[in-house]
């Protein structure tokens, strides 16, 4: 727990230049101290910004023994409640400095879309028409105009499929490969779209651990994705994920 405060102050310092960060640092700090149950985080790698640490899980470790009157050390509630906050607001500057590092992602998935192919070259050309100088973009075009698209975009635009399979080429019928992607250009796919997940009423459903096996695919793969959470068009709605 203190490793990770001493962390937290060595960020401080880094960027004590910065107005702004510090305001987060001691925001961060302020709330963290005040929460009764106040937990360490530790950063990591990936989508992911924040995970429950070690420290977090030592001080709740240190409540329960505490309460059965087992603790038999010398630390305070209020050392263990400040050192994780540190953490918290390391943590949480972390996360203020990846974020504001980012480039920003706009994707658009066109699903079971167009009818017809001569719709294409319009849907191409607007993205074309696009400044992507300042973000990442992405379209998911229907299985079946993806090898159309492949090559159509002249702005750093990625053809994205839409789904794939987890076992590579082979006899299964109706699935798509990420070999045959990579040997067409293509990077990225996309997976666990709320409609594969059993919206659209498809079944077998897919699952998180489904996904969890594609996912590693796709990386072994050397390709990128683009995991979609699944929430259905209500809950995004009512703005509950």
């Amino acid at each position: 727990i203190f490793q990770q405060s001493l962390e937290g102050l060595t960020v401080l310092r880094q960027i004590q230049k910065s107005h702004k960060m510090v305001n987060a640092f001691g925001f961060a700090l302020g709330a963290a101290v005040a929460c009764n149950g106040a937990a360490a985080f530790e950063m990591v790698t990936g989508p992911s910004n924040l995970r429950r640490s070690p420290a977090a899980a030592a001080g709740d470790r240190f409540k329960s023994e505490q309460a059965q009157g087992r603790f038999a050390g010398s630390t305070s509630p209020i050392s263990l409640h400040l050192a994780g906050a540190c953490a918290a607001a390391a943590a949480v500057i972390g996360a203020t400095v990846r974020r504001a590092s980012r480039r920003p992602v706009v994707g658009g998935n066109w699903k079971c879309n167009p009818e017809s192919m001569k719709a294409l070259d319009g849907l191409v050309a607007n993205i074309n028409a696009c400044d992507t100088s300042k973000c990442d973009v992405y379209v998911c075009p229907s299985p079946l105009h993806v090898a159309y698209c492949a090559d159509k975009f002249t702005n750093g635009a990625k053809v994205t499929p839409q789904n794939c399979n987890f076992k590579g080429c082979g006899a299964f019928t109706g699935e798509v490969a990420v070999e045959q992607m990579k040997d067409m250009g293509i990077t990225q796919v996309l997976i666990g779209h709320s409609e594969r997940r059993g919206e659209f009423g498809i079944l077998p459903m897919e699952t998180n651990e489904t996904l969890a096996t594609k996912l590693k695919y796709i990386l072994d793969a050397g390709m990128t994705c683009v995991f979609c959470i699944g929430e259905p068009k209500e809950i995004r709605e009512k703005g509950l994920v």
